[in-house]
């Protein structure tokens, strides 16, 4: 997730909070990594802080819990690991949810965290979990270097009042998807191709292309002109050489005199070859 300074900042931060907290992160297109240009990267972190606190996690019995629990506890032991793993390097707990009711089991609280770098396995391998490390760059260029240092390649976006740069940003993000201003909903939409790119997995579903992933792909070919042999095929020649390059040059020529002299040589050979028996 890139934000640029001239992002609505009240919707990025909603946006943020949503796609990595929801289902306690463990979505395949949740939000992994949060890239703020520095101009509002204090008030971006501020925002979330707030939003973050408000978060409230545990077992929900009356509609009102916002996040249940991990599923596994494998996973909640890697997120654990990878917190822990990132705090020892210098990274910042800002902010985390609060519990509400019952919160045995495998619950870990929305947590948000700064002062990361892309040395830190949070910010190298996937967390799956409530987890949001947010890291501030200076340049766009930046920022697109940034967000393509990964293995994890299925969904980015980008958060700007600006469409036509939003739109430039997102052609050079190495993703599957990318969503301008929003995150997380393209999946719902069949119409649209889903899948990654890199580690991200093979193929898509979704789409025309979804389709055509479910089917085998063959072609049934013939040859219209019935000759006896097609020019490449033995015996070979030096005149064999001449005549395929003659066919290169023929195809690939703007200038008309060549077309002519190589057409000339072409056809003369391919008479001669496909259309009599090889004398053996």
């Amino acid at each position: 997730m890139i934000v640029l300074e001239d992002a609505d900042l009240e919707r990025a931060v909603n946006g943020a909070a949503w796609a990595g907290y929801q289902n306690a992160g463990q979505s395949c297109g949740g939000v992994e990594r949060v890239y703020v240009q520095e101009k509002v990267y204090d008030r971006f972190v501020n925002l979330l802080a707030a939003k973050t606190k408000a978060i409230r996690h545990g077992a929900d019995l009356n509609f009102e819990i916002d996040m249940g629990s991990m599923t596994t506890e494998e996973q909640l032991s890697t997120v654990k690991q990878q917190v822990d793993g990132a705090v020892r390097q210098g990274a910042k707990i800002v902010a985390q949810s609060s519990p509400s009711g019952n919160t045995k089991g495998h619950f870990y609280p929305a947590t948000l965290i700064v002062d990361v770098n892309h040395s830190m396995e949070l910010m190298k391998e996937e967390n799956f979990g409530p987890v949001i490390p947010v890291m501030k760059f200076k340049t766009i260029e930046e920022a697109i270097s940034l967000a393509n240092d990964s293995s994890m390649a299925l969904t980015s976006s980008v958060w700007t009042r600006n469409l036509s740069l939003g739109k430039k940003i997102a052609k050079k993000l190495e993703s599957g998807v990318t969503t301008i201003n929003d995150h997380l909903y393209t999946h719902g939409q069949s119409e649209t191709p889903w899948g990654g790119w890199k580690e991200s997995g093979l193929g898509r579903t979704h789409s025309g292309l979804g389709f055509d992933e479910m089917t085998q792909a063959k072609l049934v070919n013939w040859d219209i002109i019935p000759s006896k042999r097609n020019i490449w095929w033995y015996p070979f020649s030096k005149t064999s050489y001449e005549a395929i390059l003659a066919a290169m040059r023929f195809n690939f020529t703007k200038n008309p005199i060549s077309l002519i002299v190589n057409g000339i040589k072409l056809t003369t050979f391919m008479i001669g070859k496909m259309f009599t028996s090889w004398k053996v």
